[in-house]
């Protein structure tokens, strides 16, 4: 019998299952995303808050294991208005896209990171964050891009423009859209050098790379963006 003791997760979706349980899909730290039973949970599901680090511990002999334990080990966040979507947005693209159980820690730490961040941040801020979210989670899943080189691997041009083709990434081109100096800044990681402009490129490459792997099925978070 698998048994894990308060390992760090944050729960990511819940549904309804049979009579009084809960079927909760965490990511945790040391296990990726793993799906658990909470038996008789809807009454006491308070404490099993979403976009708060918890300590789970669970138990099991087959694939969908009972969720035996939970502490919380983050203090409460309490999250509004725009940055409860852009919260939920992230939710979805970990439960859509992370297969299961296998290890993310760098993800989870960045994943953290922009949640204890959220609240603190302006709206230029908040969205460059959200990429790097994005790019994070692409990099982590294979989909890794340099944004300081084209297709040839020669080094992005500052006076150039440039076209970005899935899978094989930017081409210079006299027909371009987007602005060596916008990849560029992207890439320089320096939030302050950045405009609505640059981020405006930056969301619209990463929409472009998820939609290759999210499939025809819409984010239901999409739907509630407010400014994104």
């Amino acid at each position: 019998m698998t048994k894990i003791e308060l390992t760090p997760a944050f729960l990511i979706h819940r549904r309804m299952y049979q009579d009084s349980s809960l079927l909760l899909d965490f990511f945790t730290r040391n296990y990726g995303k793993i799906r658990l039973v909470a038996r008789s949970a809807r009454s006491n599901k308070t404490s099993l808050q979403m976009f708060q680090c918890l300590n789970i511990s669970f138990k099991g002999r087959s694939d969908l294991k009972n969720l035996t334990d939970w502490e919380s080990s983050d203090h409460p966040r309490r999250l509004l208005g725009n940055d409860l979507v852009l919260a939920i947005y992230t939710n979805e693209l970990l439960s859509r896209l992370l297969p299961e159980a296998e290890k993310h820690q760098k993800l989870f730490d960045g994943y953290w990171n922009y949640l204890r961040m959220i609240n603190e941040q302006s709206d230029i801020e908040k969205e460059y964050s959200l990429r790097l979210f994005e790019n994070l989670l692409l990099k982590e899943l294979g989909y890794g891009l340099e944004f300081n080189k084209d297709s040839l691997g020669n080094p992005i041009d500052s006076e150039l423009e440039y076209q970005f083709q899935e899978y094989k990434g930017f081409s210079a081109t006299v027909d371009g859209n987007i602005p060596g100096k916008a990849l560029l800044t992207i890439d320089s990681g320096e939030n302050n050098l950045l405009c609505i402009d640059h981020l405006t490129v930056f969301k619209k490459i990463n929409r472009k790379r998820l939609r290759s792997i999210l499939g025809e099925k819409p984010l239901k978070s999409r739907e509630l963006f407010f400014v994104n």
